[in-house]
């Protein structure tokens, strides 16, 4: 049935400008509204006998409001009772009426689509704020605040928004309806819909469906307007960062305001030293840790950096602290690579001391974890770094050659140091012995293990 409908919709779309009645001098006519919608009331091609059933077995569209309505809105919808033109609001209700008109938005253009959106915007702005919920009419009022050209309208829609933001903000269909209202609608407007989430920050963020809209209230909105999400976050650092909604929030703050009163006092209490390792281990708090290692200052990044090297190899051979120590190795060549120096230097050397069996480094090596801070170590190694590098490489041949994670490190120890890893990956063979093991290769005179074989 839909596509009978979609096929109608497009022949009456050609035929309007010749049907109009319009004087010979004039080809195009004003599209109205009704013209858009009468298609659901005239039968499609092929079904012209399906007219003739006896309007008792015709399906209904759906009433706009369950229960009794009040005398108001039986008054509105009563205007259209006798004509031909469904009601727009239940037909933005219902799957096949909301795909109709979502089809129409983004077919027309010029003046009919000027007109459409006229009239259909007027036609829901009533009931917008229950619209905004329906999971079929939210995809076409979200069309409308995205489309060009009509920013009247999209104010009108965005300023019928207000009073209801914070019911809005925790609706799976609405939040996304005030995501797309902050994101086009003038800053001052968007200044006064975020007030209204003054006193709900910290639910809203834990929230599944609220944290989104604050996210982007910060990502839109000036630094000032989002002050009191900081202050009222500043008590609760802690909690937020370890929460699988409120960390993201945390992570937008922290890479778009600047690390400046409250949100200076909001990182020092997430850096805290009887915190910072409970955050690196954490599933959440680890992500809030890498944005400040991607945004913050060179003193919040030492903080981190110490408490890594203090206990790298743990770190390393966890799956969610090692991401936290490639975040370091980023920020060890952002824009701070001088200042954060000898915080590098202290990570290389807690890294490559001790011998083949002590050695942090031999260790990560071969750790399911660990091997990608091993290969980003070899990535940016310097100097008798390399050495030292490749003498432990030496001293773990055996279990390099014959373990998964080994595998990755010779490949990556090849990349980096090419014919100078020679000795490392060349088995030991006995004298007059053949290698007959079809699972190596011969790759610029060094025998690397075939990845396919594994």
């Amino acid at each position: 049935m839909t596509e009978a409908l979609a096929e109608a919709m497009r022949q009456q779309t050609m035929q309007l400008p010749i049907d109009s009645g319009i004087s010979s001098g004039s080809s195009t006519r004003t599209l109205k509204l009704s013209d858009h919608l009468s298609v659901l009331v005239k039968p499609p091609p092929g079904l012209e006998e399906a007219s003739q059933i006896p309007p008792a077995s015709l399906p209904m569209l759906p009433t706009l409001l369950p229960g009794k309505a009040s005398k108001k809105t039986r008054d509105r919808h009563g205007k259209a009772e006798g004509t031909n033109v469904p009601n727009v609001t239940a037909l933005l209700r219902s799957k096949e009426g909301a795909s109709m008109l979502s089809c129409q938005l983004a077919n027309l253009s010029g003046i009919h689509l000027q007109n459409l959106c006229t009239e259909l915007v007027t036609s829901l702005l009533p009931d917008l704020k229950a619209l905004a919920c329906d999971p079929n009419a939210m995809p076409v009022i979200s069309q409308l605040l995205a489309l060009p050209g009509i920013d009247d309208l999209r104010l009108k829609i965005t300023r019928r928004l207000r009073g209801s933001l914070l019911r809005l903000t925790k609706d799976k269909h609405g939040c996304w309806i005030v995501q797309e209202a902050l994101q086009a609608a003038p800053s001052e407007l968007c200044v006064s819909l975020a007030q209204e989430l003054r006193g709900n920050v910290l639910a809203c963020c834990r929230h599944r469906h609220g944290n989104f809209v604050l996210q982007r209230c910060v990502e839109v909105l000036s630094h000032d307007a989002v002050g009191f999400i900081v202050a009222e976050l500043q008590d609760h650092a802690v909690d937020a960062a370890l929460h699988i909604y409120s960390c993201r929030v945390l992570q937008r703050l922290i890479e778009h305001c600047p690390h400046t009163g409250s949100m200076l006092v909001l990182l020092d209490a997430l850096l805290d030293q009887e915190t910072l390792h409970q955050l690196i281990l954490d599933p959440y708090g680890n992500n809030v840790l890498r944005a400040v290692l991607g945004s913050g200052s060179p003193r919040h990044i030492t903080l981190i950096g110490r408490t890594l090297a203090a206990n790298v190899l743990a770190y390393a051979q966890n799956r969610h602290a090692s991401l936290v120590i490639e975040g370091f190795l980023d920020a060890l060549k952002s824009k701070y690579q001088t200042e954060l120096l000898q915080e590098r230097n202290a990570l290389m050397s807690a890294i490559l001391s001790g011998d083949a069996a002590t050695s942090p480094f031999a260790q990560m090596a071969l750790d399911r974890f660990g091997n990608y801070i091993a290969q980003r170590i070899m990535e940016d190694c310097q100097g008798t770094e390399q050495q030292r590098i490749l003498d432990l490489l030496t001293a773990l041949r055996p279990k390099l050659r014959h373990a998964v994670n080994g595998q990755h490190i010779l490949q990556a120890a090849q990349r980096k140091f090419g014919p100078r890893l020679s000795a490392v990956s060349e088995p030991a063979l006995f004298p007059g012995e053949v290698n007959n093991d079809p699972s190596e290769i011969q790759l610029h005179g060094c025998t690397v293990t075939s990845v396919i074989a594994l």
